[in-house]
């Protein structure tokens, strides 16, 4: 699929069926995500994969009861190891740069979910100690962002952007 066309069609798919997702699907995504780029390539960028149903069902507690934490077959956390970018960066490796590479990998999670022909939700409201507990973090590790991800039940909704035109301002705002 062409890349134009994967970055129409990502949408935030919240039902899924119960189908397990193929373990080669998981790593093809794994492989691409981890090739993110990071500040200062400090890489802090992990991943745990959450398929158990007790997991799954905490971190629905801790995520504000998003249904498709409970839904969907698979749960990628994306997480930052700080103890990465800390040294390099300081506070802002840690509360920035840290963040952003966990958004950059998550991207690439999300497109690539389409391109496999799967359905993906970021989940980015959730309580981080919480999270931090159910998936046993230490305390130099930070959760970004929870991505469920199976096979689609429901169409992609559709939304009216705002015209590209209203967001384009040049050379100041």
């Amino acid at each position: 699929m062409e890349f134009e066309k994967v970055v129409k069609k990502r949408a935030m798919i919240r039902r899924y069926q119960k189908k397990a997702v193929e373990d080669e699907k998981i790593q093809r995504i794994l492989n691409l995500a981890w090739k993110a780029p990071s500040a200062g390539f400090t890489q802090p960028v992990e991943f745990i994969l959450v398929k158990d149903e007790k997991a799954k069902r905490a971190l629905f507690e801790a995520a504000l009861y998003q249904e498709q934490l409970l839904e969907a077959p698979i749960i990628i956390a994306v997480v930052s190891n700080t103890s990465r970018s800390t040294p390099r960066y300081g506070k802002r490796g840690r509360e920035f740069y840290s963040v952003i590479d966990g958004a950059f990998a998550s991207l690439i999670i999300l497109f690539t979910c389409v391109k496999e022909g799967l359905g993906a939700s970021f989940v980015g409201a959730f309580e981080d100690e919480k999270v931090s507990k159910v998936l046993k973090l230490p305390n130099y590790v930070r959760p970004i962002g929870l991505i469920a991800i199976g096979y689609p039940a429901e169409a992609a909704p559709k939304y009216k952007r705002i015209s590209l035109e209203k967001l384009i301002h040049k050379n100041t705002w």
